[in-house]
């Protein structure tokens, strides 16, 4: 697998939460939210919208603390990853606030960790281009994260009244799919949930994952990677040269302009290469593959497949089982149509 911002792997963020360091803990009677990427759900016990900790002009030995329940709903282990973004600092304080990463009472990160104490500095070093490991969690399980910010009790006067803001991300690891190798990507990956999700990308090289539930997701420009993941995707690449993967459920793909690659993984997919030379994979089901205008590549591969060409110069390979293969417009080749086959080679 290629190596990215996140290392050889990346980490499936879950943007819980912006800590705000200041010390009015606001204490509002809200329903506390569950976030939820995939299979994972993390709850900090805070109300929807409000940071997670509030620590400004803290004294020498103040501690503040706050614990995530974090759990695995998918029926694999994962290993849980966290990173910190820095906002805003003031004073460069994090350099004497000491931080402890804890699960159930035993210190991964931080304290009497293997890597020995650590300040929030040292955390924002460590995260800025990669995640840390925390544990693995196993499957159906639960369990408790708790991140501790203490100002260190021999620090003087020079930091009192300043102030840092820093987002703090939980995830697990995945890889950059295989498909989607050459693609450089901008920014950081866009995330659905368990269930049914609306996302857009952005103009830039977008990585968009849908996840379970039946999701809606336009690529717009950028030369995006879009994962449907289970449940039946409507996928969209829009602008750009895109990779886009249907993986499991009935889903409808489209290309429209660049030269795309589309994939429908299980189930009975509809793929529409549209504008450009694409290439069009419908991996296992009764898959229908539309290559549109350009010299286009089809796969129908495993179920009775239908491919037509369209305009241009086209490859059609319908695979085993009982295949319709229409060239339509162009020197097309037509190779393993069983049932209706209608190209010049």
């Amino acid at each position: 697998m290629r190596k990215e911002i996140f290392r050889k792997t990346f980490i499936y963020i879950l943007a819980v939460a912006v800590i705000i360091a200041v010390i009015n803990i606001q204490q509002n009677a809200q329903p506390t939210t569950v976030r939820a990427i995939g299979d994972l759900s993390v709850n900090f016990g805070v109300p929807e919208g409000e940071p997670i900790f509030v620590i400004n002009n803290m004294l020498p030995a103040d501690t503040e603390s706050r614990e995530a329940v974090v759990t695995n709903g998918g029926s694999e282990p994962q290993m849980i990853m966290v990173k910190g973004v820095k906002q805003t600092e003031t004073g460069n304080i994090s350099t004497v606030l000491s931080f402890v990463i804890s699960e159930n009472g035993t210190d991964l990160y931080g304290g009497s960790s293997a890597t020995g104490p650590k300040h929030l500095s040292d955390f924002f070093a460590e995260t800025a281009s990669n995640e840390i490991p925390l544990s693995i969690l196993g499957s159906k399980g639960t369990t408790t994260y708790t991140f501790t910010v203490t100002f260190d009790p021999e620090t003087g006067n020079p930091f009192q009244g300043k102030q840092v803001i820093f987002d703090l991300i939980i995830g697990t690891a995945g890889e950059v799919p295989a498909e989607c190798a050459a693609i450089k990507f901008d920014g950081e990956p866009i995330y659905g949930t368990s269930g049914g999700d609306s996302l857009n990308g952005t103009p830039d090289n977008d990585l968009i994952f849908g996840f379970e539930g039946g999701d809606s997701i336009n690529g717009n420009n950028g030369d995006d990677c879009i994962v449907g993941g289970s449940g039946n995707d409507s996928l969209r690449g829009n602008n750009g040269n895109d990779v886009i993967l249907g993986q499991g459920g009935s889903d409808s793909i489209k290309g429209n302009n660049g030269d795309d690659r589309l994939y429908g993984g299980e189930g009975s997919d509809g793929l529409e290469g549209e504008e450009g030379n694409d290439y069009l994979d419908g991996g296992t089901g009764s898959d229908s593959l539309k290559g549109g205008n350009g010299n286009d590549t089809m796969f129908g591969r495993e179920g009775s497949d239908g491919l037509k060409g369209g305009a241009g110069d086209d490859y059609l390979d319908g695979g085993p089982d009982s295949d319709s293969l229409k060239g339509e417009d162009g020197i097309d080749t037509c190779l393993n149509g069983e049932s209706v086959k209608t190209c010049e080679l």
